[in-house]
């Protein structure tokens, strides 16, 4: 039988980041939570589906790294401002 692991929500991510007065992402569930309220049509994109998958697996493997670098990209293209903390 195997055993799944559970994910872990409260992994910090390598870098903070701040979409200006709006909110700071500093864990997975940070990034999480405004993903889940995203329009169906924005959910819908293959860009976020990409970003939603790398979130999954970081919460499962540990690896932040891997939902950072996608989740900035895909900001960038959707024209949100978004900066290092």
């Amino acid at each position: 039988m195997l055993l799944r692991r559970r994910p872990d929500w409260s992994q910090r991510l390598p870098q903070p980041l701040s979409i200006p007065e709006a909110m700071d992402l500093r864990t997975l569930a940070d990034v999480r939570e405004p993903l889940t309220h995203l329009p169906e049509r924005c959910r819908d994109k293959s860009t976020w589906q990409h970003v939603i998958a790398c979130l999954e697996d970081a919460a499962l493997d540990g690896d932040t790294q891997n939902v950072a670098v996608p989740l900035r990209m895909v900001l960038s293209m959707e024209g949100v401002e978004c900066r290092l903390l």
